[in-house]
């Protein structure tokens, strides 16, 4: 009887943590953004009840703040699923670590770094920066890597060198009316529109780049990644994608264009 009830306890812990093993992970990192629905766990919810019902499995969400630890888990492949904002991460997730890229977010394929000066400045171009101190938001970020990369396209030499950088990229018109730098990048076309508008310049800007990818790990069948990739485009179309789609902020997503990614990673020198 003993034996039983023992051969019945390991029988239901093994099946225990098979279930648990059988969860997705969907990893998200919203970048710098200011957030007032609540914890992401909160407005996640509806969307992993729909990719979980789509995959007929469990998915869990686990948020990750770190850009570095985003590419280490994306380069050990430790999640199935991946919503991430700094497209240079997921690039490389796609061209090196077994990733596709599904989609990517409507009213972020776009996204371009823009370079602020004062109206007074002599500056008129971007080859005028060379010697000059630019204000960047964290240099990790997708804005000082477009940048950068921008900058090592005209031959600047160590450009990082130059730069001062802050969190919070409204923090960069702060620096430049007060002198502590001679020019500012912004990757928010808010704050480069309320630059222009107290009379301020945009010197220059990058080439755009999407963000906010949507990624699957190939370790998933093709099926499923399939299924994942029309249920995110088509998630506008009905009220439970509507409503999903508006606790996380988004309007929708559009298909993952291969030939714009692939001239991104290469102009980013991913």
């Amino acid at each position: 009887m003993k034996f039983t009830s023992l051969l019945a306890m390991i029988l239901l812990a093994a099946g225990i943590n098979s279930a648990v093993a059988q969860d997705l992970v969907l990893a998200v990192n919203e970048g710098v953004t200011y957030q007032d629905g609540g914890p992401a766990s909160e407005r996640y919810k509806p969307l992993l009840q729909l990719l979980s019902k789509e995959l007929k499995q469990n998915v869990k969400l686990q948020t990750v703040d770190k850009y570095s630890v985003f590419e280490k888990g994306l380069a050990e492949g430790k999640f199935d699923l991946a919503f991430i904002h700094p497209a240079h991460v997921g690039l490389v997730a796609v061209k090196k670590n077994g990733y596709e890229g599904l989609v990517t977010a409507k009213g972020f394929t776009d996204y371009r770094a823009r370079v602020l000066v004062a109206n007074a400045s002599p500056m008129k171009t971007m080859q005028d920066l060379r010697g000059k101190k630019i204000g960047v938001p964290s240099v990790e970020s997708i804005t000082t890597v477009m940048f950068t990369a921008n900058l090592r396209e005209l031959n600047f030499p160590q450009p990082e060198k130059s730069f001062t950088a802050t969190r919070y990229q409204d923090a960069v018109p702060f620096m430049i009316d007060n002198g502590f730098v001679d020019a500012g990048v912004t990757g928010s076309a808010g704050v480069a529109k309320a630059w222009v508008a107290k009379g301020g310049r945009i010197l220059a800007e990058t080439k755009p780049v999407p963000i906010k990818q949507f990624l699957a790990s190939k370790k998933l069948s093709e099926s499923d990644r399939e299924k994942l990739k029309s249920l995110l485009l088509n998630l506008s179309e009905n009220e439970a994608g509507r409503n999903a789609l508006s606790k996380i902020s988004m309007t929708g997503f559009v298909p993952w264009n291969a030939q714009v990614m692939d001239e991104a990673t290469t102009r980013l020198g991913l």
